[in-house]
């Protein structure tokens, strides 16, 4: 079979301010076949972008060499060649946003090669409906929400004629809708011979390919099938991942169940063996209804909220319409719904960022319509995790940037010790990042950076939107932990987030925009039971799905009980008279 990228020997370092080098990529040798799908896992900084980068031509190696289709990425004369066959859609698509209408940012590539005018717009037309863009073509590139820029940053690569795509954490910002049709799309694409490189923290993803590349501290220390790597559980702990979620229920249900295997590739084959099961015989009843705890005092309160960008413009976009709910102080809700549907919008009017158009938002006791409110002090109050958090960043170090927020409120005591403390809590070295800077972080690296330097403040409220995107599996938990500890602290917690399994293993509540409008407020298990899930683009996590499989063949498992270990616990309590069904 023809190698489509081969990588030799190759080193790659980045040379800090400091004098210090990271050693990104150490002595990595392996190639890859035009038509294979690959996906690229590993801790966050284990060097997995920066790979893909090489593979890319976008950077060369220190030592060794990396061969595009025999071309040689170091030598620059053949690097036009090299992007025409080799595209790479950024883990921030927004990124590699070039001009400020969908049809010229689509045509910049093929423009810069020259190409006749006639072949650029066939190429536009083509490339946006591979991407599924083309009722985007005369929008402004800036009105795009984060599923449609990624599919006009993949029409872009596409209008090269690449033969290769690589995905650099496409699905992190993605709505499970959105997710779904890109990785749809990667499928789609492999079925017709490219060669699909996708870096992925998600391992449900990584079952979808061929072969799983796993990095740790820039070297390759796993190559494998999915079977292969994810079958070995003790390796993937010492380089800081964990199995994928249907690995572990599936090993966990063919204890219980014959007819389930121990391994599977996708939710829909394990689902499908799950309805083979026998009819249950087991006769604990379901809980007829979720217990609510005890009321606690009211802290937030939204009522008849409406705003709209560029009002008053032919560019009018209504965000939010009429929204009222309220949270209890020390509640954790979730804030869920598809990408546009006006979440982030929502949380920067609970922060100040935006004052109220219309309606009201009171937080404890400051009254957010007033003219008076002493935004400062809310600050202090209410802190916000912005979904890209180099986008709330001051300073150029590590260390600054978390003791910026103390420095600013007039903190006395002894900085660096508080910065410490935060660091730590977050799970950065304090040694190794204090003084790193800020632009030489992984993506997750940076959220760590952004929720420690609020946590300096101690705020009583902590608005995270979309906190855990770009972060490793492992890293992930250690986060949700870190979650659940400030909401035993007391702490109200409102989180934004696209995976619905955080919900599960944080939140007692959900809140779901549609369209700018509050569509539910409810628990959780009235949420999962909700007939419009479908209609809203939201998606059942897997756990939640095996046991409604289960509850239909008459396992009678209580609704209230929704984390997998909970589940599988209540299961196992009937496991002799499951084997008799």
């Amino acid at each position: 079979m023809k190698t489509m990228i081969a990588v030799n020997h190759v080193n790659y370092s980045y040379n800090l301010p400091s004098g210090d080098r990271i050693r990104a990529v150490q002595d990595i040798t392996l190639t890859i076949p035009q038509g294979e799908r690959v996906a690229v896992i590993g801790a966050n900084g284990s060097g997995k972008t920066t790979l893909v980068k090489l593979m890319n031509g976008l950077i060369t190696p220190d030592h060794g060499s990396v061969l595009i289709d025999g071309f040689s990425t170091t030598d620059r004369t053949h690097y036009s060649e090299i992007i025409k066959r080799v595209g790479l859609i950024f883990q921030n698509p927004r990124d590699q946003i070039v001009a400020s209408v969908v049809e010229e940012d689509t045509a910049f590539g093929p423009e810069n090669l020259c190409l006749p005018r006639p072949e650029i717009i066939e190429r536009v037309d083509t490339s946006l409906a591979m991407s599924g863009a083309s009722h985007l073509k005369e929008r402004q590139t800036y009105l795009l929400s984060a599923g449609e820029t990624q599919r006009v940053a993949l029409a872009g690569v596409l209008a090269l004629r690449p033969s290769c795509l690589i995905f650099d954490e496409t699905t992190s910002k993605l709505d499970p809708y959105s997710s779904r049709e890109l990785l749809s799309l990667m499928a789609d694409y492999h079925a017709q011979g490219f060669t699909i490189i996708h870096v992925t923290h998600d391992l449900d993803e990584a079952l979808a390919a061929d072969r799983i590349l796993v990095l740790s501290h820039g070297k390759l220390v796993m190559d494998g099938s999915p079977r292969e790597i994810f079958e070995d559980a003790v390796s993937l702990q010492t380089y800081n991942l964990l199995i994928p979620p249907i690995v572990r229920f599936a090993r966990d249900l063919s204890s219980i169940f014959p007819q389930v295997s121990s391994f599977y590739n996708s939710h829909e084959e394990l689902l499908v063996d799950l309805s083979r099961v026998p009819t249950g015989i087991y006769k604990k009843e379901c809980s007829p209804e979720f217990q609510k705890g005890k009321r606690l005092k009211e802290f937030i309160h939204v009522e008849h909220l409406s705003h709209t960008y560029m009002a008053s413009t032919s560019l009018a976009h209504c965000a939010l319409d009429d929204v009222t709910f309220a949270i209890d102080e020390g509640e954790c809700t979730g804030l869920i719904g598809h990408t546009g549907s006006g979440k982030s919008t929502l949380l920067q009017h609970l922060n100040g960022l935006f004052k109220p158009q219309q309606g009201t938002v009171r937080i404890g006791e400051f009254d957010l319509g007033q003219s008076s409110v002493d935004i400062k002090r809310l600050r202090q109050q209410v802190g916000l995790i912005f979904q890209n958090p180099e986008a709330q960043f001051f300073e150029t170090y590590v260390g600054d940037e978390i003791a910026y927020a103390a420095r600013m409120l007039g903190y006395t005591g002894k900085l660096r010790d508080l910065v410490r403390t935060a660091m730590e809590t977050v799970g950065l070295d304090f040694k190794a990042f204090v003084d790193r800077p800020l632009s030489s972080l992984s993506g997750g690296e940076k959220r760590k950076v952004a929720l420690a330097s609020y946590l300096v403040v101690q705020p009583q409220v902590l608005l995270l939107d979309e906190p855990f995107a770009g972060l490793d599996p492992l890293i992930h938990q250690e986060m949700i932990a870190l979650m659940n500890r400030l909401k035993d602290d007391g702490k109200t917690l409102i989180l934004s987030t696209h995976q619905m399994r955080d919900l599960l293993q944080i939140t007692q509540q959900a809140i779901v925009m549609q369209k700018g409008k509050l569509v539910f407020k409810d628990a959780l298990p009235a949420l999962f039971d909700a007939s419009e899930m479908q209609e809203w683009k939201l998606d059942l996590p897997l756990e939640i799905k095996i046991a409604g499989e289960l509850r239909k063949k008459g396992w009678k498992i209580p609704a209230e009980l929704m984390n997998w270990s909970d589940i599988f616990e209540w299961l196992q309590a009937g496991d002799g008279e499951h084997k008799n069904g």
